[in-house]
């Protein structure tokens, strides 16, 4: 059962590096991480080890994109002890550049996992992209909220509104 604890944890760490670069949320990001922790970004630019330049990595996407929406999936994690793991995972993501332009981004994870105090952080994570398309001309459309009923009968949106 601690096994899959420790699974559970791990993936969640997946969904909190999206949530936390996604909506540039510098808390819920640096919460992921090791005191020491490691982020490298491509072959050039994006280095960032411990937490002050961790800090500063929610910023270097922000300069390249406007915002971002990442999935992550085929996430395998393999446990060389009690408090220390690997994985790697794949990401798509859709980002949007400055000019309001969309591109697709496919890359892979490679990481680190170490348990401290009970609890698993990212230690390392090694980012390499496979493509990065060119922008696109593609209008991308924020549907309007659809009212659904809940339990009590009163309409509660499923969906935000647009942030136009």
């Amino acid at each position: 059962m601690v096994r899959v604890a420790d699974q559970l944890a791990i993936n969640e760490l997946a969904a909190r590096y999206c949530v936390g670069i996604d909506r540039r949320d510098r808390d819920v990001f640096l919460g992921i991480w090791t005191e020491d922790g490691n982020y490298i970004v491509g072959r050039r630019s994006g280095r960032f080890h411990g937490k002050e330049e961790l800090r500063q990595a929610i910023g270097f996407v922000s300069g390249a994109y406007a915002s971002t929406r990442h999935w992550t999936t085929n996430h395998i994690v393999e446990f060389q002890s009690e408090g220390d793991a690997t994985g790697i995972s794949d990401s798509f993501a859709i980002c949007v550049t400055h000019d309001q332009q969309p591109c697709l981004v496919a890359a892979s994870y490679d990481d680190h996992y170490s348990k401290i105090d009970g609890r698993w952080y990212i230690r390392s994570r090694t980012v390499t992209r496979w493509f990065v398309s060119d922008p696109m001309d593609v209008g991308l459309t924020v549907p309007a909220p659809v009212p659904v009923e809940d339990s009590g009968g009163a309409a509660v949106p499923s969906a935000p509104a647009s942030r136009s």
